[in-house]
């Protein structure tokens, strides 16, 4: 009987060998990663690339798409713009690439090398391979270190003490992008745990300047704060056009996104509140149907004015251009002139309720918290 038991547990040991052994053979399964990020620049890119056959990899291949980041990063530990690591590469691209690692053309637009640090940190996270981790630490530090001397960013990402003079603009967007990738480099939120606490109280200090720069770079109209530039002048300050704009003007999308930067922050100070509330009114006192009313009103004061832009087709909707004229906050069209016999109606695709979720739902709710007159 003794000899049958040991006989049977001798057997179900050997099974169990067997099928541990088997599985150390499979090849192990990851979990998909987020990437959200990168839908900009890969929307560049397939429009650059229109009739490329790609053999795309599956969410779960995070290795074959992390060795591809390997492969596009710069030696300064920024990536070219635009790319797309989600696809085989031909013997060609890869030789190309690594050809070309010595390039300074390292760019945060779209939210470039966010993206990449986000998706090699999860990568290390999943599989402990250190060369991943290594090259998110080194884009880290270029983030750090491209920050320019008042605080802001511009969209070449190298480090500012080796950026030309032909660079000499605060890019708004990208100057954002930084600040919120860097909050979560600071608070250790995942995946950024791993990250040292002596770096990540780097990155809150390099947070700290950027808000800064951010706060005094709010124009404002009426005395009163108003809303972003896409652009400004490093060493003036003062709203110049970005790289896609004929002049300098407020931009209403992005203001909507920096004001909701600043809504989530907790116990915010004095000048941050100041800074929401400002841009809030400024929002709310610029729909284009509100824009339009005063014009008509001045109309009727001043005699002769001609109110710009024909109020016939005016949306019964609140809308609001994407752009403002600095100075006066006019509406301006993708002409950037208001022109005084042009419906509305002809401007479609530059109006949108972008404030609308802002304004009618998390301003109301960050008030009550934080105004207490509110």
């Amino acid at each position: 009987m003794r000899l049958k038991v040991a006989v049977t547990l001798t057997w179900q040991a050997l099974l169990c060998v067997t099928l541990l052994a088997a599985c150390a053979h499979d090849n192990p399964v990851y979990r998909p990663i987020a990437t959200d990020d990168f839908a900009q620049s890969l929307e560049r890119w397939n429009k650059r690339h229109p009739d490329r056959e790609i053999a795309p990899y599956n969410a779960t291949q995070i290795l074959a798409i992390a060795d591809n980041l390997l492969l596009m990063q710069r030696n300064n530990g920024g990536w070219p713009a635009h790319t797309n690591p989600f696809r085989r590469l031909s013997g060609d691209e890869k030789l190309r690439f690594l050809k070309d690692q010595n390039a300074a053309d390292a760019s945060f637009a779209d939210n470039n090398v966010f993206a990449q640090i986000y998706y090699l940190s999860h990568v290390y996270l999943q599989t402990g391979d250190v060369q991943y981790r290594n090259a998110a630490r080194r884009a880290l530090q270029l983030v750090m270190s491209a920050q320019l001397y008042n605080g802001g960013w511009s969209l070449r990402a190298r480090d500012s003490l080796k950026q030309r003079e032909g660079t000499q603009a605060i890019d708004t967007q990208v100057t954002l992008n930084a600040l919120q990738f860097l909050r979560q480099v600071a608070a250790g939120r995942m995946p950024y745990g791993y990250i040292p606490f002596t770096v990540r109280r780097q990155a809150a200090s390099a947070v700290e300047k950027g808000d800064g720069l951010l706060l005094r770079l709010q124009l404002a109209h009426n005395s009163r704060a108003s809303g972003w530039a896409s652009a400004y002048d490093l060493d003036t300050g003062q709203p110049i056009a970005a790289v896609n704009e004929l002049n300098a003007a407020l931009n209403v999308l992005l203001t909507v996104d920096v004001v909701n930067y600043f809504a989530g922050i907790s116990r915010p100070p004095a000048q941050v509140l100041r800074a929401v509330k400002g841009a809030h009114d400024w929002l709310v006192a610029n729909s284009v149907q509100r824009w339009a009313a005063r014009q008509a009103d001045n109309a009727e004061i001043i005699p002769g004015l001609v109110s710009p832009h024909s109020d016939q087709h005016l949306p019964a909707q609140t809308l609001w251009a994407q752009r403002y004229s600095v100075n006066g906050s006019e509406p301006l069209g993708p002409s950037y002139c208001p022109a005084s016999d042009t419906p509305w109606v002809e401007y479609a695709q530059e109006l949108g309720d972008w404030p609308r979720e802002f304004i009618q739902q998390r301003y109301p709710r960050w008030s009550k918290l934080n105004l207490p007159s509110s």
